[in-house]
């Protein structure tokens, strides 16, 4: 007999399931009431519904509360108890009859290793999961659907038991399985011989372990991922990750499962299969995301030694722990520490994945049958969430409070047409005089230009709290489309945060969007700003919407070119009132979403025009994307006239801005300011250094990437800060006014120069030392100067100059960056010698080598001395491609600027330091 530990509550009863199941229960079958002994099964007449359940009824099927009230909680609970404590059962019974042999515990340990995805059911109401690693990612799963049984890997552990040597442990509880998913029963009989079917799977797999289970087995050759009549004949149907997909497969695999038939799914590595998708979601499981368990610690690709059956049942019924999470909700005198037991807010925690998993495939959990009890508990969540007050609640002090308020936060359905909000406000996401702003009556046609492939982009309309909206696509512009409000990843941790200041996750799921001709409903509890989702998308190509119910607020939007002026003016008296949670920007290559206080704080006594046009567009954004050479700022005379002579395509798709930048002003995920896409920061997007180097971080090429063998080099926190420094000194001329930032330290880098200088040794020994000095053990600020160096040096020779400005500086790095891109792109091996590598065999190239080859075109001087003396050594491939051009070696000079004025280079002098080291002249 299979020995279990003593448990309390709910999970007794999963125990005495499993104990039940060890000692030779289960089986697949089912008992009826047989009455009074009469012989004849009869079923009890169920009672009249009362005017509650008949309430919750009707709200069940419009999806909506409003005919509800408060003294409805405690059906809505009740009702929901009942089905997760019936839908505990059947995992319990057939997963005790799983993990146990003849009344013995099997070995459960399993290694998928990191070459592997996670499978799990999209719901523990529609499948079970079957093997659970040990930090909780799903191994495998296990469905019934129908009369039809289906078992699916994260790992081709078919292929390891069809006779490797590999996890070999394994075989009796793989076995189970398979047997299970064939004849309903852990031990059933399977047929002498059995007849099988792939589809992106290996055959001699499947033949080779049906073999070893001492059966014949018989490939019917069935094409079972195509309109077909022979899949009737086969026993077993077997999928695998290469499985092409014709637009149905997941409607065949699912009528497949209607038939009764079985069917397994293997995945082989950590990367994605869209048809595998399919397949799983006919099985009712979805595979994990990018990059699948390849960067997963061993606790989520393993089940360690000493696992034991009721430990694992019991991480397979969550459902049960979602019963006693329910039975606290209906506690009003819960006592419970959070910091001590987080149970109840997982249980939370696992509905709402499971919803955003429903919804991001366009299910709505209240017209699908069997997911009732989704709508059960949304309902339940719907009546809680007027009452509830952001940033009152003690989480110590009034547990159940904070627990209700959990739960109301977690269980939302975005498609519907009716929800209900906390009328306080929703903290600092969205203030309460939000409610009240005008929504349209009338449908709107919005076009949305899209900017890249994938991604994200606002369409210039807000949700308002609990009113909904319609949406329909006019034309798609061949891309597959979502919706959501807000774009964020960071919003904050009720668990921590004192007195929970907001909603949990006040962001909706990302919907997808219906067929030109349909509607999408959708509503949210929190509003927010009105997100595009598209992919398969067409660059510059022109989504068209209509969209009916939504509101205006504070959104200024030159990605398509100027505003009007009463849209400027609707968006700045928006801005002014304030009654919108957000004010957003969006132009060519970048978008912001903001709060509206760290918007207004931003712009103080500011035109709000000046400060989005002139200072967000045209600073913070045109400077980087001059800087970058994107396509969309236009080119200087002088960028044209070069690209002209050099042969070089310097405009057209090449050159597009890589992505929209998204920043998010209200909380950062990491530090202060924190990188990625979005950045996000705990402040207004403002023209200063800290938003500057954030899209540096995002928009770096690898030619201010610059290491030299053996250094440490400007990388991460440096060579971002190149392009910061350009946005500094260019806004400062734009704007009027010194932007500061960090140094460019030019007296430092000259010290270092005569430093190193004075070693004395070889011209290779200077080289070698100075790499050394400049590369590994001086600051940032003396490493970011050398670029600019070597801009100060085209614009005396490429512009005459005496003295440099900041355009022609920054004219340098607009040619340096879209030379890094041709190299990259437009490599010709015919004419190579057009980017000064005509001695390179292909365009592998080292950093600071492409800096010296494409710095030499670019000013139009062999700047050898110059790398020499700045310490990064060249190899006779790059100085013999620079020779090649017949350019004349550079003598050696500096550009001196006095200490602080390093965005006014006006200020400075050249110094001819080729023959002699005169002293820095400030």
């Amino acid at each position: 007999m299979l020995k279990i530990k003593k448990t309390t509550g709910g999970l007794a009863a999963l125990a005495a399931a499993l104990l039940l199941a060890a000692c030779g229960g289960s089986g697949g079958g089912s008992t009826t009431d047989s009455g009074s002994g009469s012989g004849t099964p009869t079923s009890p007449t169920p009672p009249a519904p009362t005017s509650a359940e008949a309430r919750v009824a009707q709200a069940l099927k419009d999806g909506s509360a409003a005919g509800l009230q408060s003294e409805h909680r405690a059906t809505l609970l009740a009702q929901a108890s009942a089905i997760s404590q019936r839908l505990t059962a059947r995992p319990a019974e057939v997963l005790g009859s799983l993990y146990s042999a003849g009344g013995k515990a099997l070995d459960l340990t399993l290694n998928h290793s990191s070459d592997s995805i996670t499978i799990s059911p999209i719901s523990r109401v529609e499948a079970m999961p079957y093997i659970v690693s040990d930090n909780g990612s799903g191994m495998a799963a296990l469905v019934e659907v129908g009369p039809g049984r289906a078992m699916a890997y994260g790992a081709d552990v078919l292929a390891w038991m069809a006779g490797t040597t590999r996890e070999q442990q394994h075989l009796p509880l793989f076995t189970r399985a398979f047997t299970w998913t064939l004849t309903g029963a852990a031990e059933g009989s399977l047929p002498a011989t059995l007849k099988y079917a792939v589809a992106g799977y290996n055959s001699s797999t499947v033949k080779s372990f049906i073999t070893r289970l001492g059966k014949t087995a018989q490939d019917t050759a069935c094409a079972i991922a195509t309109d077909n009549s022979c899949w009737q004949a086969a026993d077993l149907l077997v999928f695998g990750a290469g499985v092409a997909d014709d637009g149905r497969l997941q409607a065949r695999v699912a009528s497949y499962l209607a038939a009764g038939k079985p069917v397994i799914y293997m995945h082989p590595n950590w990367i994605n299969s869209d048809p595998g998708r399919a397949v799983l979601a006919a099985m009712k499981m979805e595979m994990g995301g990018y990059p699948g368990n390849y960067f997963a610690p061993g606790a989520g690709v393993a089940v360690g030694a000493g696992r034991t059956a009721a430990q694992s049942l019991a991480n397979a019924s969550s459902l049960q722990a979602l019963s006693d999470t329910l039975a606290m909700l209906g506690n009003d005198g819960l006592q419970l520490d959070f910091s001590a037991n987080t149970a109840p807010t997982d249980a939370i925690t696992r509905v709402h994945n499971e919803l955003a998993s429903y919804q991001s495939r366009g299910v709505n959990v209240f017209q699908t049958p069997g997911l009732e009890l989704y709508g059960l508990l949304t309902l339940y969540a719907d009546l809680l969430r007027p009452s509830i007050t952001y940033g009152s609640i003690d989480k110590a002090a009034a547990p159940a409070t904070f627990l209700r308020t959990y739960a109301s936060d977690s269980w939302v359905v975005y498609n519907r047409s009716t929800t209900t909000t906390a009328t306080a406000g929703q903290g600092d996401y969205m203030p309460a005089a939000a409610q009240a702003l005008p929504v349209a009556s009338d449908w709107e046609d919005i076009e949305v230009t899209i900017a890249q492939g994938s991604g994200n982009t606002l369409i210039g309309r807000g949700a308002v709290p609990a009113k909904g909206l319609q949406v329909q696509v006019m034309d798609a512009a061949g891309a597959k489309l979502g919706l959501q409000t807000s774009y964020l990843r960071a919003w904050g941790n009720p668990l921590s945060d004192k007195n929970y200041p907001r909603p949990r996750r006040p962001h909706s799921f990302n919907l997808p969007l219906p067929a030109v001709g349909s509607s999408l409903d959708f509503v949210s509890p929190f509003g927010g700003p009105l997100m595009l989702s598209y992919s398969g998308a067409t660059p510059g190509s022109v989504v068209k919407l209509r969209i009916k119910g939504s509101a205006k607020y504070a959104h200024f939007d030159f990605s398509r070119g100027s505003m009007s002026d009463a849209d400027i003016a609707d968006a700045v008296a928006a801005l002014k009132r304030a009654d919108f949670g957000w004010q957003t920007n969006k132009f060519v290559g970048g978008e912001i979403q903001q709060t509206i206080k760290y918007a207004q704080s931003v712009i103080g006594n500011k035109d709000p025009k000046a400060y989005v046009v002139d200072q967000l567009k045209g600073v913070l954004f045109d400077s980087n994307h001059i800087a970058n050479g994107y396509s969309n700022m236009p080119m200087a005379s002088g960028v044209q006239a070069l690209c002209s002579q050099f042969g070089w395509t310097c405009d057209g798709a090449q050159h597009r801005a890589p992505g929209v930048q998204h920043f998010v002003g209200w909380i950062a995920t990491c530090g202060y300011l924190c990188s990625g896409n979005p950045s996000d920061g705990f402040a207004g997007v403002d023209v200063g250094w800290g938003w500057a180097h954030e899209l540096g971080h995002n928009t770096v090429q690898r030619v201010m990437h610059i290491t030299p063998d053996g250094s440490n080099g400007c990388v991460v926190e440096c060579d971002n800060n190149i392009l910061a420094s350009a946005t500094m000194l260019r806004g400062t001329r734009v704007l009027g006014t010194d932007l500061g930032g960090h140094t460019l330290d030019y007296p430092g880098l000259y010290a270092a120069i005569l430093a190193n200088r004075a070693t004395g040794g070889s011209d290779a020994q200077r080289e070698a030392e100075m790499m050394v000095r400049l590369w590994s053990k001086s600051s940032q600020d003396l490493m970011r100067g050398v670029h600019f160096q070597l801009a100060f040096l085209y614009t005396q020779y490429r512009s005459g100059l005496a003295q440099p400005d900041t355009d022609r500086t920054l004219e340098f790095l607009t040619l340096l960056t879209k030379g890094d891109r041709l190299v990259d792109k437009a490599w010709d091996p015919a004419n190579k010698g057009r980017y000064a590598m005509g001695r390179y065999a292909d365009n592998k190239i080292s950093n600071h080598e492409l800096l010296y080859v494409l710095s030499s075109k670019i000013i139009g001087r062999d700047l050898r001395k110059f790398f020499a003396m700045y310490g990064m050594p060249l190899s006779a491939t790059a100085l013999g491609s620079v020779a090649d051009l017949g350019l004349p070696v550079a003598p050696l000079q500096y550009y001196a600027i006095p200490a602080g004025k390093y965005n006014q280079p006006s200020t400075g002098k050249w110094m001819d330091i080729d023959a002699s080291s005169p002293a820095y002249p400030f």
